[in-house]
């Protein structure tokens, strides 16, 4: 029996079971227990951040595409205010740490991108063109999810640089962690609304999204 066929197990959370140590993996990954010990060298930080504010945009234009197929005007209104957080202070955390970085203006506009970057991408733009609004939640839960995860495990080790203090601050405040949960609810609401096809769609997005995940930290910091 899998973990999303066990009985009284809400979608994600049999999701997360399935992904197994993959999740495990993600959650706890070298990279960001170097990255909380503040250990990581500068450059490899700057690298990590060019990469991940390259696929900031599509993110934003997928949980648009959420945003117009949500159920109702409160989804509309949780999923907005995370854009609102992500499109300012997100952004505004990445300049500063740009500028302290001192990553040249071309890597912040047009890096050479990664594989993983390219395929983390190309999930994000098929789920918001082409999959339903359980679909997109299935793909968008586990990157928050496992970031708020690693940001707990990581939180209260106040590395000096602000670059590596603030992207934990980042994923481990209240507001994000209420967001998390409240999108894990809404992932389980939609899972719960939805024929067997879409499920096995959701199932197979989310558990895509956490390979993306762990295979992108790896770039950084091999296991």
């Amino acid at each position: 029996m899998s973990g999303l066929d066990e009985p009284n197990s809400g979608f994600a959370e049999g999701a997360r079971r399935a992904a197994g140590a993959d999740w495990d993996a993600a959650c706890h990954h070298p990279f960001t227990v170097a990255l909380g010990d503040g250990r990581l060298d500068p450059g490899v930080m700057a690298d990590y951040l060019v990469q991940d504010y390259a696929f900031v945009g599509t993110l934003v234009s997928m949980v648009g595409f959420a945003i117009g197929r949500a159920p109702d005007i409160s989804a509309q209104g949780r999923l907005a205010s995370f854009l609102a957080a992500v499109t300012a202070e997100e952004n505004t955390y990445f300049q500063r740490s740009f500028e302290a970085l001192r990553v040249p203006q071309a890597d912040r506009r047009a890096p050479r991108l990664e594989p993983i970057s390219q395929q983390l991408i190309a999930a994000m733009q098929d789920a918001g063109a082409n999959g339903s609004y359980g679909e997109i939640l299935a793909t968008l839960l586990p990157a928050e999810w496992i970031y708020l995860t690693w940001a707990e495990a990581q939180a209260g080790k106040a590395p000096d640089d602000f670059y590596f203090r603030e992207w934990i601050e980042l994923h481990v405040n209240d507001g994000f962690r209420a967001f998390v949960m409240w999108l894990k609810d809404e992932t389980d609401r939609a899972a719960a609304g939805a024929g067997q096809a879409e499920r096995g769609a959701m199932a197979r997005r989310f558990a895509r999204m956490v390979r993306l995940e762990l295979d992108f930290f790896g770039i950084f910091h091999p296991r």
